[in-house]
């Protein structure tokens, strides 16, 4: 095999790696991060990076560039990338009371003045401590998110959470959704492995910074508990992957994992548990689990709607001793993927997005706008519908349209196709438009044949539970205004937050709360919106949004 020279600015990061690879290959060979949200199809753009040749620098795509020859890459950098993730969790039974976890200690004494600690998982002694150090016990709580990864530190014996820590899912740089994933992992022999070591080490990156802010020991950290979707969650353990993506769509496990740090080269105490949530479905999974877990299906106002809403909207309909679930593909729009001015919530994205007399923005960080995330854009696309720039076939207007003076100046046509400007550099276009709708059309077709299965009439549901870091930021307005549900006249509405995460802490400091957690899985009915008949024309008529008179 013929090997080439590859240097990468600004971190002159140089390797020699085989000839004709990608540059987002040879990116991953030597540890540099290039965003590759479509893993290499070459559609969404994100991953643009500068060649240099014949002393000049040609813009090329990554993921669809060889290299051929000693090549100098350069990628564009941008400061201030620091994402806004949501930690925390925001209903009225956020909270522990009862702390029981599955580290037990005991202190023996010696007789002569000295004592060890004896650490026990139910029968089985694990560990002899020197010292007493029932006050030195800790857990990892862990959200395995498909675009973030939180982790907090629990304290066993008061039951607090010490800190939180966050960043990017590394495995971003393998495609946004798991289905780039799963296709990643079947081409290719060790792709499984190398997302799963990828993973652990940010996983670990996030139990370091933890330690450090806390002033934590990591082999007092003695058990971790992770929820994330049904494939986060087994690329997590290092279970195979690839059926969860073919027909019937079959996970290799569906119950409560339970293994080891050590095993999983987590830099914690070698004897920890690790414990990931049981899933519903291939597609319904820990996650979700653990959000009804801490949201109380037994203590929610029913008929409930429990929805969280990201590339994959989960739903499920709580009815009075009974739980159904399903799932639709919503797409990655909302995490401002595909989207032509589209990023992350990190500094620099507009976030929200209002049209009065002016149109006003709201920044993350306060600073120049430098594209739109999933609430800015959902947001944008209420008040167009609002405003009746967008008719409810989501046709943009144009400048010589029946639009308001005010609003003119914001509308452009780019190489035969319609914008809307909100800033220097920073559009929606009308295919970006067209991408909300279709999301908007998937989520709203998975409630009404949910309703209509579980013979449900909108005006019945009470309660309507928003969960995820998606979620939270959005406005109950904005919802109604594009038809994302139907007329809930007598639902309140709560946007929850991280409600994952919150069940991970739970079920971390109260082992108890693992059969809870199983009884779910277990009972939870699995709708299969692809086998029901009318998904199709309800999907055709859900992409239509609201009428609404022009302002």
């Amino acid at each position: 095999m013929e090997y080439v020279r590859v240097t990468f600015y600004p971190s002159r990061t140089a390797g020699m790696i085989p000839k004709g690879i990608t540059i987002l290959e040879a990116a991953r060979i030597l540890g540099i991060h290039i965003e590759g949200p479509c893993n290499g199809v070459g559609r969404c753009g994100k991953d643009l990076v500068q060649v240099k040749a014949n002393n000049a620098l040609n813009t090329v795509l990554a993921c669809r560039t060889p290299v051929e020859t000693d090549t100098e890459v350069l990628i564009p950098s941008h400061e201030k990338q620091t994402l806004k993730i949501v930690e925390g969790f925001y209903a009225k039974s956020a909270g522990v009371t009862d702390i029981d976890p599955v580290i037990r200690k005991e202190v023996i004494e010696d007789g002569q003045g000295f004592c060890s600690t004896r650490v026990s998982i139910g029968d089985k002694v694990v560990s002899i401590e020197d010292g007493d150090t029932r006050t030195q016990s800790y857990g990892i709580a862990l959200d395995i998110g498909t675009t973030t990864l939180v982790a907090s530190l629990v304290d066993f014996h008061c039951g607090e959470v010490l800190g939180n820590s966050s960043l990017l899912n590394p495995l971003v740089y393998y495609g946004h959704d798991v289905m780039s994933r799963i296709k990643y992992s079947a081409s290719r022999r060790d792709g499984l492995q190398t997302m799963h070591k990828e993973l652990i080490a940010s996983v670990n990156l996030l139990i370091k910074a933890l330690c450090s802010k806390c002033d934590v020991k990591p082999e007092n950290i003695c058990q971790l508990t992770g929820a994330g979707n049904t494939t986060m969650q087994h690329i997590f353990l290092n279970k195979e992957i690839k059926k969860i993506g073919e027909y019937p769509y079959k996970a290799e496990v569906l119950d409560t994992c339970t293994t080891t740090a050590e095993r999983l080269a987590i830099g914690i105490a070698k004897y920890a548990p690790v414990t990931t949530f049981p899933c519903i479905s291939a597609y319904i999974g820990g996650d979700i689990v653990s959000g009804l877990l801490v949201t109380g299906p037994e203590s929610t106002e029913t008929p409930a709607l429990f929805l969280d809403i990201g590339t994959n909207g989960e739903l499920v309909l709580l009815l009075d001793g009974r739980m159904v679930a399903s799932s639709t593909a919503a797409g990655p729009c909302f995490e401002g993927m595909t989207i032509s001015s589209g990023m992350r919530a990190s500094e620099g994205a507009i976030e929200h997005v209002s049209l009065g007399d002016e149109l006003s923005l709201e920044i993350i960080g306060n600073g120049q706008p430098r594209g739109i995330c999933g609430s800015g854009l959902l947001d944008l696309v209420s008040e167009l519908v609002r405003t009746g720039l967008v008719n409810s076939r989501g046709r943009l207007q144009n400048s010589d349209g029946e639009v308001s003076t005010g609003y003119k100046k914001y509308l452009f046509e780019k190489s035969g196709k319609r914008h809307f400007q909100l800033a220097a550099g920073v559009s929606v276009s009308q295919e970006d438009i067209r991408q909300v709708q279709l999301a908007k059309a998937a989520i709203r077709a998975g409630i009404e044949i949910l309703f209509t299965t579980c013979n449900i009439k909108p005006e019945d549901v009470k309660t309507v539970i928003v969960a995820g870091a998606f979620g939270y930021h959005l406005k109950e307005e904005g919802l109604f205004m594009i038809g994302f549900f139907p007329a809930l006249k007598n639902a309140r509405i709560f946007f929850v937050g991280n409600s994952s995460l919150e069940g991970a802490i739970r079920m971390t400091l109260n082992k108890k709360l693992l059969n809870k957690a199983d009884h779910i899985a277990r009972t939870a009915e699995v709708l299969e919106l692809s086998r029901i008949p009318e998904f199709e024309s309800t999907f055709i008529r859900e992409m239509y949004f609201p009428k609404m008179e022009k302002l």
